[in-house]
C-alpha cells in the first residue's frame, strides 16, 4: 500500500496534506481577501516591525508566506527574508513580486 501523499504538482511529491492550490485559483482569492500591501494597516505593520526589532531579528523566515505580501512588508523595512510556502502556485505571485522590484534595495537578494 502507498501511504505516501502526492501533491498535484507534477514530480513533487510530498508527505501530508495535498496541495489544494495546485490550480492557482486559491492564490488569486487570497491575494483579493489580504489586500495590497500597501493597503495594509499601519498599526499592523508598526506592531510587527516593532516586535521584530526589539528581539533584534535582521533575517527572517517567512513561512507559509503565501503571495509573499508580508515578506516584501518586511523587506522595505531592511530585513532580509527567506519566504517558503508548499504551493508553487502561491509563490509563483511572490516571485513575479520579487521581479518586478529586483532593482529596490533588498529584493534582489529575497530568497
Amino acid at each position: 500500500m502507498d501511504f505516501v501523499f502526492r501533491t498535484c504538482t507534477p514530480g513533487a511529491a510530498a508527505e501530508g496534506v495535498r496541495d489544494q492550490y495546485a490550480d492557482g485559483k486559491a492564490a488569486e482569492v487570497w491575494k483579493t481577501l489580504i489586500g495590497d500591501k500597501k493597503q495594509r494597516t499601519l498599526v499592523y505593520k508598526d506592531f510587527l516591525v516593532g516586535l521584530l526589532r526589539e528581539k533584534g531579528c535582521k533575517r527572517i523566515l517567512d513561512v507559509a508566506c503565501g503571495t509573499g505580501i508580508d515578506s516584501a512588508m518586511l523587506i522595505e523595512d531592511g530585513f532580509q527574508v527567506v519566504s517558503v510556502d508548499a504551493s508553487d502556485k502561491m509563490l509563483k505571485y511572490a516571485l513575479s513580486d520579487r521581479w518586478d522590484r529586483r532593482k529596490e534595495p533588498g529584493f534582489d537578494k529575497w530568497v
